[in-house]
């Protein structure tokens, strides 16, 4: 069993990277909202932070267990959860240096997939295939959906009427995205402590309220720099397609995540779902550049992620 004070590191590092993801990836399904100015900055980051963590509670169990127990076959021992979890750590660190979005679910799956195979575990191929299979799919599906409510949204007179539901529309959609946010991405802070926190007799209950307390804290006191910055990006976009976007973020996330149990970057549903809309206004989507920087860095953080994890816990074995 391991030692309170090691366990207690973990539970930092974990702590830490919910925190983050509150900051950066739930607090995003807000930022149309505030970009409309339907809700201000600071209250859009209280509503984040409290629907987060609810959602986290409420549905966070899922995707804590997919990445805990079936991205490799076996249970997570609490060193490979640590480094995992440190991996995943590093690399969302690295993403804050550089100024750059490091999608932790792929820097998760990674890390835990890579301290998985060191230790001499065997992938569970039918996961990593649903995996996959579900990343890819959810790209190519978002852009089409998004493309179609984008095209079907065009068709809604314009009015002060339809205006003000529309408006609504997108406040209420960010709210609904914040709950689904917490229950999609606290698994990817805790998941790696899963076998742990069995080991010692809990359930993963208080670790997924753990988790959820950690996303509601980095809501609440660096959500709102982030939100800025992303709201004036929606405020370009217009109402009506920050409506689609989140109209196709939200089934989605919901499916894959809360529903299936697959780690998923809101990165990579919100990108396409804009390329989606960007196809249907006639304007060839987002800037390929960026675009294809973008799905790189992706690959590259799976890629990084996983050797990464592989070659420090091969090394602790030798020691």
């Amino acid at each position: 069993m391991p030692s309170l004070v090691l366990l207690a590191v973990a539970l930092l590092i974990s702590f830490g990277v919910a925190a983050v993801t509150g900051a950066s990836s739930v607090s995003v399904s807000m930022a149309p909202a505030i970009g409309s100015n339907s809700i201000t900055v600071l209250r859009g980051a209280l509503l984040v932070g409290l629907v987060g963590f609810v959602g986290a509670v409420a549905q966070g169990a899922t995707v804590t267990r997919g990445v805990g127990s079936e991205i490799i076959t076996g249970s997570v021992s609490f060193e490979m959860g640590t480094i995992a979890l440190l991996i995943i750590g590093l690399y969302v660190g690295m993403g804050i240096y550089f100024e750059h979005s490091i999608p932790v679910a792929f820097s998760t799956f990674g890390a835990v997939a890579g301290v998985g195979l060191a230790a001499g575990s065997e992938p569970n191929l039918d996961y990593w295939s649903l995996t996959f299979a579900s990343w890819i799919g959810s790209g190519i599906a978002a852009v089409g959906l998004a493309y179609g409510l984008a095209r079907l949204i065009e068709y809604v007179p314009e009015s002060d009427r339809t205006d003000h539901l529309i408006d609504r529309g997108v406040l209420f959609s960010g709210i609904v995205f914040s709950f689904i946010g917490g229950g999609s991405q606290v698994g990817l802070a805790v998941g790696p402590l899963v076998g742990t926190v069995t080991e010692f007799g809990f359930g993963i209950l208080p670790l997924i309220a753990f988790g959820g307390l950690g996303i509601m804290v980095g809501a609440w006191t660096k959500s709102p720099i982030m939100l800025q910055a992303v709201a004036r990006q929606y405020a370009s976009l217009g109402q009506r397609t920050s409506l689609a976007v989140l109209l196709t973020a939200i089934p989605m996330v919901q499916l894959i995540a809360n529903v299936l149990g697959v780690p998923i970057s809101y990165n990579h549903i919100i990108i396409n779902s804009i390329a989606g809309c960007g196809f249907a206004h006639g304007s060839g989507g987002v800037d390929r550049r960026k675009y294809f920087g973008t799905l790189s860095s992706w690959v590259i953080t799976l890629i990084g992620s996983t050797l990464t994890a592989y070659a420090l816990f091969s090394v602790i074995q030798l020691v």
